[in-house]
């Protein structure tokens, strides 16, 4: 997972991470130039992380509480 983020560091070049609650659990939303960008959920426990939940679709986030 490192690796993988670390290739695409150009994704992460100018945003900004906030916080909200998605799904009864802590989620990044990175929004660049204030524009929503991204919502990001993350499972992790002890076994290691997963999955990864990337909602970048415009009508998707839309529907996101409290995030849009």
């Amino acid at each position: 997972m490192a690796k993988f983020l670390n290739a695409i560091t150009w994704c992460w070049d100018g945003l900004d991470v906030g916080w909200a609650n998605t799904n009864g659990q802590t989620s990044a939303v990175l929004r660049r130039d204030g524009t929503l960008a991204a919502v990001l959920m993350v499972s992790a426990s002890t076994e290691g992380v997963d999955p990864v939940l990337w909602i970048m679709n415009p009508e998707k986030t839309a529907a996101v509480s409290g995030v849009a």
